[in-house]
């Protein structure tokens, strides 16, 4: 089949003359197909080349290379009993020497170069193993301090709340949202506003403003504004609201929450 195509300028290829002789057609025939072919200028110029040959009589006539794609456009259409076999044949040669081709352009490896390639590669892959392996000691570091979490979380959820418990609440979901303190509690406060109609915020505020108004009627002069903040807090109102298991159950489903975004995302 080697007499089918051959290789010019580093590329397989075929030509008009040899279409004709395979497909049993006259030459000027194939040419004709060739210029009549319903294809774009563009894919005619990466696929088509004219050229020349010089018969045995030493005239010269045109004729025209071909890449495998306009070989395979060429003979699309081409018919006949054997025409089938033949399109079978080109395509067999054209891999054959494609194949052939790929072959003479790789370099030969010495047997050194060999053996460094598959010790690159065993490293290589004892690099990835070693590294998925930290992942996986990772992630189960990690679902360990999650199921921790979970069971502290169940704690929380039957366990009676108090001052120290709900302070020790807020660290734990600061560190598990780096969210700030002020921003966690007034987060809460809305939450208890909207759910419960609780608005602790405004309770802290009317007892601040008693105390301080005390104050100024007995010595003539306010607290300092952190002063007062030490002496009336959002933890103490409500306990004296009664408010506190509201406050612990929703600050309780924030940290669930927040813990299985962990697990799943």
């Amino acid at each position: 089949m080697d007499e089918l195509v051959f290789i010019e300028n580093g590329k397989v290829r075929t030509d008009s003359l040899l279409v004709a002789e395979k497909f049993d057609k006259a030459h000027d025939n194939v040419l004709r197909d060739i210029r009549n072919l319903d294809c774009s200028e563009e894919f005619r110029l990466l696929n088509f080349e004219e050229s020349i040959y010089t018969n045995e009589r030493g005239r010269v006539y045109p004729k025209v290379d071909m890449t495998r794609d306009g070989f395979t456009f060429l003979v699309m259409g081409y018919t006949g009993k054997d025409a089938g076999r033949f399109k079978e044949d080109y395509i067999k040669a054209f891999n054959l020497l494609e194949q052939t081709l790929l072959q003479q352009t790789q370099p030969q490896l010495t047997t050194m170069e060999i053996l460094a390639t598959i010790t690159q590669r065993m490293a290589q892959q004892e690099r990835e193993e070693m590294e998925r392996k930290r992942r996986e000691a990772d992630r189960d570091r990690e679902v360990k301090s999650l199921q921790e979490g979970f069971e502290t979380i169940t704690v929380n959820l039957t366990a009676v709340p108090d001052a120290a418990k709900i302070v020790d609440l807020i660290n734990e979901y600061s560190r598990w949202t780096r969210m700030g303190h002020n921003e966690i509690y007034n987060r809460i406060y809305d939450t208890m506003k909207d759910q419960h109609g609780i608005n602790v915020l405004e309770r802290v505020q009317r007892e601040r403003d008693k105390i301080n108004a005390d104050r100024i009627k007995s010595i003539g002069r306010p607290y300092a504004e952190s002063t007062l903040k030490k002496m009336v807090n959002g933890i103490d109102v409500m306990v004296r609201m009664g408010a506190l298991d509201k406050f612990h159950s929703i600050l309780v489903g924030m940290l669930a929450k927040a813990k299985s975004e962990r697990i799943f995302n």
